[in-house]
Order: C-alpha cells, then sequence, then structure tokens
C-alpha cells in the first residue's frame, strides 16, 4: 500500500537540502528493508522492518481480512511458504509482519506485534482480528501476543510450531529476549510460557489448524502441539484445535508442510471471519420473557466451526404433557441479526415451545451452510425431546424474510439421505421470504443495476458467487424449484407493498404448492412493506397462531 504524498514531500524536502548545499542521508527502499517473496510493501515501523503483501485490487476489500506472520525475519517468509502465501492473496486475504529479532514472544517482541496491528488497523483499514500463523519458533511469537489480546485473535495456524519455550530454544537462549537471566525466566515460567496460559486461548474460544511431524526432534510434538490439544480438551474445548501429524517426518521442509490446504482452508476462513469484533465483546439484550413462560436461554445445539451455534428455548411454565414446537428463524438478509429477537415467543402462552435459532451468517459460512444450522437445530430438539417435554414428532417453522426463505426451504428440500435423525418440519409459516433467487431483483443485472452491483448482492453473498454465475446452485437454494407432493403445509403471508422482496415471490411459491397439491394459505397483507407494523396486529398474530394450532396441536399425540 504505496503512500503517494510521501513520495512528493521527500523529494522536495531532498530538493531543498541539495539546494542549500546540504548533502541528504540516502533514503532506503522498500526493497532494500525487506525482500518480499510476492508483490507487496516493506517499510519501518519502530525502526524494525516490517511488511504488508496485498491481495490484487479486485479482490481487496474494507476492513481488509488478514493474517499476521511470525517469525518476520530478514529470511522468513522464505520460498517454502510461497504457494501458501499465494492461495492468501488469491482468496482476498492479506499477509502482514515485523521483523521482532528473535524475540521468542518476549514482552518486547510483543509490543512490536502491537504497533503494527494499530498501523494496519488503526490507518489501513484492516479488520480488527487477524489469523495469526506461527511457523516453528513463530509459534512463540503469535500464541504469547494472541494470550496478551484474545479478543484481537480470529484463530492460529502452525506449521510444527512451538508453544514450550523449555523445549525451543530453551532458558538459556530465550532468557536474554526477556531481560531475564534463565534463572529469573524458569521462575517466571507460568507467566512467560504460552503453553502454560494455553486456558486463556481456550476459554476465548481461539481456534487451531497445526500441522506437525511426529519425528521432530528440534520441537517436540508431544511438549508443544499435542500438550496444547491436551489441554485445549482439558478445558472441553477439544473440537477447537485441528492437528494433523504427519507420521515420520520432522523439523525440515517436507513440501507437504507447506501444501497444506487445510491449513490454508482454515486461515483464510478465520480471517474473513475477523472482519467481526470478537463474539464477547457484542452485548446482546435478552428476549423479554411473557408472563407465564419460562425461558433456557443459550442451549448449544451445534458446533460447526470455532464458535457454537445455540437456541433459545421458551416453554410455559405449567405444561401437561410434550409440547408441539415452533422454531423461529430470524431475518437480515443472512448477514445480520440473531435468536435474540423472537417474535414468536408469545405462543409459548398457547401451549407451544418456542426454539429461537441462531445460524452462521454469511461472514462466516455461504450455503448451504444456513439450511444446515436449520436442519441440525431440529435434530438436536428431536434428540432432546424427552429432556425438556417436547413433541419431537409436532415440529412447525417460522421466519421472516431471510428466515422466511430458509424455513421454505426447510418445508422443501428433500431431506440428507445420511441423517439418523430426521429433520423434517411438520408445518411452515414463511413471512416474505425469496423463493427464486434467480429472478430476485438485487441478483439480476438490468437497466437498473449493473454487474458489479449484482455481484455486492446479499444473495451473491449467500452463494459465494454472483447468483447468474451459479444458477443450479441458486435453484438448490430457492424453495420454488424444491416444492414436491409430500412437503408440509404451508402458510405464506407478505405485504402488498414489499418494497425488498416482491410480491410475486410468495405468490408464485403457493401456486406451485397448490399445484403440486400441498396444503398452502397465501395472506397479503394490505399496505404492509417489508415486515412492520402490519404484522405485529392481533388479526395477523391470531392468523398465525391458529395455523399452528391445527397443524400441530390438534394432531398431536
Amino acid at each position: 500500500m504505496t503512500h503517494p504524498m510521501r513520495g512528493v514531500i521527500v523529494a522536495a524536502v531532498l530538493g531543498l537540502l541539495c539546494a542549500a548545499g546540504v548533502a541528504a542521508e540516502p533514503q532506503q527502499t522498500g526493497a532494500e528493508i525487506k525482500k518480499l517473496i510476492l508483490p507487496g510493501e516493506a517499510f519501518l515501523l519502530e525502526g524494525r522492518p516490517a511488511f504488508v503483501m496485498l491481495p490484487p485490487e479486485e479482490k481487496r476489500s474494507s476492513p481488509q481480512p488478514w493474517i499476521m506472520y511470525a517469525p518476520t525475519l530478514p529470511a522468513y517468509p522464505d520460498r517454502h511458504e510461497k504457494w501458501m502465501h499465494e492461495q492468501f492473496l488469491a482468496a482476498g486475504v492479506a499477509v502482514a509482519g515485523i521483523d521482532a529479532g528473535e524475540a521468542y514472544g518476549s514482552p518486547e517482541g510483543q509490543r512490536l506485534m502491537s504497533a503494527l496491528y494499530e498501523e494496519l488497523t488503526q490507518n489501513r483499514g484492516f479488520a480488527p482480528r487477524p489469523c495469526l500463523f506461527g511457523r516453528s519458533r513463530g509459534g512463540l511469537w503469535v500464541s504469547s501476543w494472541a494470550i496478551a489480546h484474545p479478543d484481537r485473535v480470529a484463530g492460529i495456524m502452525g506449521i510444527y510450531p512451538v508453544y514450550d519455550l523449555t523445549t525451543y530454544p530453551g532458558l538459556d537462549r530465550a532468557a536474554p529476549a526477556y531481560g531475564l537471566t534463565s534463572d529469573e525466566l524458569g521462575q517466571q515460567l507460568k507467566q512467560h510460557n504460552p503453553i502454560e496460559r494455553v486456558d486463556v486461548l481456550a476459554k476465548a474460544r481461539i481456534p487451531f489448524c497445526i500441522i506437525h511431524g511426529d519425528d521432530d526432534k528440534v520441537v517436540p510434538l508431544t511438549q508443544n502441539s499435542a500438550e496444547l490439544k491436551r489441554r485445549y480438551r482439558q478445558a472441553g474445548r477439544g473440537g477447537l484445535v485441528e492437528l494433523i501429524v504427519i507420521e515420520g517426518q520432522g523439523h525440515n521442509f517436507w513440501e507437504g508442510f507447506f501444501h497444506c490446504q487445510p491449513c490454508v482452508d482454515f486461515a483464510i476462513r478465520q480471517a474473513k471471519r475477523g472482519v467481526r469484533p470478537a463474539t464477547a465483546n457484542r452485548v446482546r439484550q435478552a428476549q423479554p420473557v411473557p408472563d407465564g413462560v419460562q425461558a433456557v436461554r443459550n442451549l448449544e445445539f451445534s458446533h460447526p466451526d470455532a464458535e457454537p451455534l445455540r437456541l433459545d428455548l421458551y416453554r410455559p411454565e405449567q405444561a401437561a404433557g410434550p409440547l408441539p414446537v415452533v422454531v423461529w428463524v430470524h431475518g437480515g438478509g443472512w448477514k445480520q441479526g440473531s435468536k435474540d429477537r423472537c417474535p414468536a415467543v408469545s405462543l409459548a402462552q398457547h401451549g407451544f415451545a418456542v426454539a429461537s435459532i441462531d445460524y452462521r451468517l454469511v461472514d462466516r459460512a455461504q450455503w448451504p451452510a444456513q439450511i444446515d444450522d436449520c436442519r441440525a437445530a431440529i435434530r438436536w430438539l428431536r434428540t432432546h425431546a424427552d429432556e425438556y417435554g417436547l413433541d419431537g414428532e409436532r415440529i412447525g417453522v417460522w421466519g421472516s424474510s431471510a428466515g422466511g426463505h430458509l424455513v421454505a426451504l426447510m418445508g422443501t428440500l428433500d431431506a440428507p439421505e445420511d441423517e439418523t435423525v430426521s429433520s423434517r418440519v411438520q408445518a411452515v409459516c414463511d413471512w416474505f421470504g425469496p423463493t427464486d433467487l434467480l429472478t430476485m431483483p438485487p441478483n439480476v443485472v438490468s437497466e437498473k443495476r449493473t454487474r458489479a452491483q449484482v455481484a455486492q448482492s446479499n444473495g451473491a453473498k449467500l452463494l459465494g458467487s454472483p447468483v447468474p454465475d451459479v444458477p443450479d446452485l441458486a435453484r438448490q437454494a430457492s424453495a420454488l424449484y424444491q416444492v414436491s407432493a409430500d412437503d408440509p403445509p404451508f402458510l405464506i403471508m407478505h405485504g402488498e407493498k414489499d418494497p425488498g422482496v416482491p410480491l410475486e415471490q410468495s405468490q408464485r411459491l403457493h401456486d406451485r404448492l397448490t399445484e403440486a397439491g400441498v396444503s398452502s394459505t397465501l395472506h397479503v397483507i394490505p399496505e404492509a412493506g417489508h415486515g412492520g407494523k402490519e404484522f405485529r396486529t392481533p388479526e395477523v398474530q391470531s392468523t398465525v397462531r391458529e395455523f399452528f394450532q391445527k397443524q400441530l396441536q390438534q394432531t398431536a399425540r
């Protein structure tokens, strides 16, 4: 990332110095500061060489996802890692590092890494949480910094990384970097040795992906990567560490260490997730609980990657027998929203259990992750039905906008062949959900919408590509093309003047369901837009309640 005005100012100053007969000091160029294996910028920060390798301009974004690399030394990153870094840049992820010398995770090394972090996040528009990449002794660099700043880390990748400094470089070599004697460092290991403080990272749910040889004599697997995984498992977070052990390999330049696709995919995924602040920093307001209703919050129903998915369960305080369940799926364009706002909670006052679920948003995963998560919630409810007094054979779904899109698919998509617990539902209430992604206006190039705009649509973010480029995937993600005669009953409600999702989207789905012999009712709400107060009237709420009573309660066992 260059700064043209900086060059102009430097040139002007040099000209004045020469005109005054003063000999100007030669200026270091980026190439003189540090030689990079891929195009980028080398610069001085706090007097230390630093670098940024940027993706192609068309793949950059704001905030810019990035990987913080260590150890940045004159020879690193080196040619062995070139393939990995090419994959990062091609995926739109930048790579940066600062030469902290042989810091071994010391406070001074952490300070320099923080200086790089501040430069990139405050001055250059980089994301608040990079994925960290530590190779060999770089593992000490990144794990120590992560322990000091867990809220600034999206994940940690490692190639035979060091986490126990007593194994490498050993106390004698590490002590000078800490400004201590060997004995003093040994007495302060609980403060300075990363492996002693892994619980901080486990508690913050920082995920790892590591590749390590089982014959490593320099950085022994057992005391480093395997021990980190063991401590994570002890903390109940073992699923957050993916440890790839290579039999017969040591601390060497075996190509497989540097062409590890799972590690590359992990780093890209976590770096892109780092555009969001840490979950722990996001304060959510709890859903008010109506009179006569009890809430059990934050039940973990799935753990598809580094962050768990949770649901809130609402039940009548007084309930006789297993309760039919209505699952609420929130909207928000697949990019925002949460389980914490649940309009369906009032049904818990009328003999239903209500589950409000989260699912992965598009900054975390693309299709079909969203429908996979919804299905996982249904399976979890069935598996835990006896524990929570639920009728696992009577489950309905209700969602609005993007949530309407997902519940319509829950009612029409064929269930996965390999599932051992059914994810099928018995009733669907779809509020103004997109049902045909191919014809949704934001996904269609027209006189009003350029291809560049279509590429930035919510549909493109959901599918991972502009919708016109992936028509088969778009059909698979559209309820209109999935209708069959065995689908459950539908109640579809849509605003007459919806500016976001055309009424035609619901009309066409209703017609297709009716043609297939599926029970479907379409209610067009006069003067209503995309949600709003017209959907909160007693009449609308009564219509929804009566639909679920007919489909779930009257047929309950």
